[in-house]
């Protein structure tokens, strides 16, 4: 039972995942989760996999994903005029306005827990098998690291969360964890960072599992962020600094549409990424947010000249836009990549515009959701290098890193002026430019305390001169989830939200 039980798992996993490289021939699925299952080599193995399937899940959901957790909550500023082609529901609303309650869907954090738990899986059934130094190497150190990944969102998106290391078996005590201080999460967090590194050396395995250089990315941030955010102190900036410095493989494509296209998957400049196969995932997860309705097009136009998949939900605010065409301007090839409008007959609106980074494959006339997620990109290290040279007061330093992305959007070096406040808005205008849809944005200017600037406080509708609650807790974490609380009884909610 247990064999036809495993190969119909690895049947259905034949048809939801490839190998980045040849050098790891293995398929990906979840479906070992039994203790009864964990009895040889490959038990471990798959189950391995499984983690970066459980991984997909929590990072492509339509509400609880990356941008939702982060970027659309730089707020108005970025994102003014979202819901203008309909109207957003109140989830949608409650995040952009940081408005939020915990029935809001994107308050809800079971499928990182999902994912921590198959990690905790592997951490602790994988020992106990006989298995060659690399498969062990690999099973470890990728369940070391994704874990890490994952409790890293549940930190900076929710402050204290459950802490668990055990796999969720049975119905003990320990299902029903209360919130552990979020400073306990930052030691777990640095401890499984550590842990991954000392299993994965090398890069050989690619950019959809644990490599060397990602894990140092992973902690490179986590530093930075350990420093800016929560103020840990300055050996964080020694430690980003080691990660930063253990980097290999920090390579910029030239032109910077290649990075996103979907001819042109792990390429050079990947360091971490979700893969998706052509035609395996229908869902769009977030990035359908970002597109019109074909109703609204002209048929000539559909998925020919402009994509098309069921309704615009988002788009860039007056302001933002302004802000990229000036940029587009002085010569800035990222622009295009990142926000596309057309002008002409046959349309509902006289204008059309769209974000444009991660639109999927239309080149068949029907939209197919196969653009990877990108988690980590070489792009970013060079950022934090440059944010961590203007935390070392480093500023021609920080403009040195600032200018090698510089030098790829504009052709030159554009940043000349090396004084702590013009250092500090460099890195601010960069970050929009070069990583907005990405998700990432948002903790950027929390580290750099810019989000103070965009969207700082609970947006209260005529709340004083600035429309901003400033005397409420916590305003830059959210709720957790009602349905959370009532599942386990041990967690309180947010202080500051209900």
């Amino acid at each position: 039972m247990k064999n036809i039980f495993k190969v119909l798992g690895l049947a259905v996993a034949l048809l939801s995942f490839a190998a980045c490289t040849k050098d790891l021939n293995i398929i990906q699925t979840d479906n070992l989760n039994s203790t009864n299952m964990w009895e040889d080599e490959s038990d471990a193995v798959t189950a391995t996999m499984g983690i970066y399937y459980r991984l997909r899940s929590a990072m492509m959901q339509d509400k609880e994903s990356p941008f939702f957790w982060g970027e659309l909550r730089v707020g108005p500023k970025m994102w003014g005029k979202g819901c203008a082609r309909t109207l957003c529901d109140n989830d949608m609303l409650d995040v952009m306005l940081n408005t939020l309650s915990s029935s809001d869907a994107s308050t809800n954090w079971s499928y990182l827990y999902t994912t921590i738990d198959q990690c905790n899986q592997v951490l602790k059934y994988t020992p106990a098998i006989s298995m060659s130094d690399d498969n062990t190497a690999f099973c470890m150190g990728n369940a070391y690291f994704v874990r890490a990944y994952c409790y890293y969102w549940l930190a900076r998106v929710w402050g204290d969360v459950p802490l668990i290391t055990e796999p969720t078996e049975g119905t003990g005590k320990g299902i029903y964890p209360a919130r552990a201080e979020v400073s306990k999460i930052y030691s777990q967090i640095e401890s499984d960072i550590d842990s991954a590194s000392n299993y994965v050396t090398d890069d050989s395995k690619g950019c959809y599992y644990a490599t060397a250089d990602n894990i140092n990315m992973l902690k490179a941030d986590f530093c930075l962020w350990m420093y800016g955010a929560a103020s840990a102190g300055e050996e964080y900036l020694t430690k980003a600094e080691t990660a930063l410095d253990a980097v290999k493989n920090a390579t910029l494509l030239n032109d910077f549409s290649s990075v996103f296209s979907v001819y042109n998957k792990k390429n050079a400049e990947i360091a971490f990424a979700i893969n998706l196969k052509y035609g395996e995932y229908t869902s769009s997860g977030y990035y359908g947010y970002f597109i019109w309705g074909s109703s609204q097009i002209a048929s000539s136009l559909r998925n020919r000249v402009i994509p098309v998949y069921a309704n615009q939900w988002f788009l860039y605010s007056d302001e933002f836009i302004e802000f990229l065409k000036e940029s587009k301007a002085k010569g800035d090839q990222r622009t295009d990549v990142s926000y596309q409008e057309y002008t002409g007959s046959g349309n509902m609106y006289d204008i059309i515009q769209w974000p444009n980074k991660f639109m999927g494959n239309y080149s068949s006339g029907t939209m197919v959701w196969d653009e990877d997620m990108i988690l980590y990109r070489y792009a970013q290290y060079y950022m934090f290098k440059a944010e961590l040279k203007y935390y070392q007061k480093k500023y021609g330093e920080a403009l040195a890193q600032l200018n090698i992305v510089a030098k790829r959007a504009y052709g030159s070096a554009i940043y000349t002026d090396d004084s702590p406040s013009a250092v500090k808005q460099a890195l601010v205008d960069e970050n929009l430019k070069e990583f907005a849809e990405e998700g990432n944005v948002y903790f950027s200017l929390i580290r750099l305390g810019a989000i103070y600037d965009y969207n700082p406080y609970r947006y209260v509708e005529g709340f004083g001169q600035a429309g901003f609650d400033t005397t409420k807790d916590n305003q830059l974490l959210m709720p957790v989830s009602q349905s959370a609380i009532n599942k386990n009884n041990g967690l309180a909610q947010t202080k500051g939200w209900s």
